[in-house]
């Protein structure tokens, strides 16, 4: 399965850490689930130390065009 990515944007939550927003697109037909399992797999991190960054979930949803899906990969501090 291969994956495209563009980045639409960055939200920034302070000491919170920041939601990151793509654009994913497939070269086959897949699903939603898929698609989450895909991103999640190359952004999972945990931290191990106070004030780390780390991500731990991610959230991808089905665009409006065919074959195309929205990620949001949440970054957050350990705090």
């Amino acid at each position: 399965m291969n994956v495209e990515i563009e980045h639409i944007g960055r939200i920034l939550r302070g000491i919170d850490g920041n939601d990151e927003y793509v654009l994913m697109s497939c070269d086959e037909d897949t699903s939603a689930d898929a698609m989450h399992n895909w991103l999640h797999q190359r952004h999972y991190w945990e931290s191990n130390r106070p004030g780390g960054y780390f991500c731990t979930s991610v959230q991808v949803v089905k665009h409006a065009h065919v074959g195309k899906y929205i990620g949001i990969i949440y970054h957050r501090y350990d705090v």
